[in-house]
């Protein structure tokens, strides 16, 4: 396996900033869980993952200003084995910061490549 923990989590930001949530979905394993203002979202199979991210990427959207584009930027990685937390920045068409946030993500090595596991958002 040559992907490392930095490189998975790298395109997971590529993904999720072309706004994929069937590309985003590829990179998990399932059952899956978020963990979004302390609360668990259990997501037992690929169509609640799936249908888990395209909501979120859609609810982001629809709460930009007219015309913006935004995409994900990776701003720290403090790697912890497989549990990194890793800073991000969501930067509009201007690269003006309108998101800084912080997320851990569990991740497993399978033959594919590293997969994630579990996500918990520090906001």
């Amino acid at each position: 396996m040559t992907a490392t923990v930095e490189s998975s989590i790298q395109e997971y930001a590529r993904r999720y900033s072309d706004h994929d949530p069937d590309a985003v979905t590829e990179l998990c394993l399932y059952p899956f869980l978020a963990i979004r203002g302390g609360v668990p979202i259990h997501l037992p199979d690929r169509a609640a993952v799936r249908d888990h991210f395209a909501t979120i990427m859609d609810t982001w959207e629809a709460e930009q200003p007219p015309g913006c584009q935004w995409r994900s930027t990776l701003v720290a990685l403090v790697s912890m084995r497989h549990s990194p937390t890793v800073r991000w920045n969501a930067l509009d068409t201007e690269g003006t910061v309108v998101r800084d946030r912080e997320t851990t993500y569990h991740l497993l090595s399978n033959p594919s490549g590293w997969r994630f596991l579990s996500y918990r958002n520090h906001f």
